[in-house]
């Protein structure tokens, strides 16, 4: 077997990639904090919503058995 020959480039290929992997994972990170935001958010969307349907249904009984007590 014979060894290859080491190409005058690999200390600069090697740091060009290093500094691809960080860039990558910055990145990367950066769009998983936005989109746990955006999903926090439309959870919490969902849940107000939900709370303010209970709160109009119950309301709303509320109310009838007042009526119903009149009689």
């Amino acid at each position: 077997m014979k060894p290859t020959a080491q190409s005058p480039f690999v200390g600069a290929r090697t740091f060009v990639f290093r500094r691809y992997l960080t860039l990558r994972y910055q990145l990367t990170s950066a769009t998983n904090v936005a989109a746990k935001a955006a999903h926090r958010a439309h959870k919490l969307h969902k849940k107000e919503m939900k709370d303010e349907r209970l709160r109009n249904f119950f309301g709303w009984c509320e109310g009838c058995m007042a009526y119903s007590s009149i009689f």
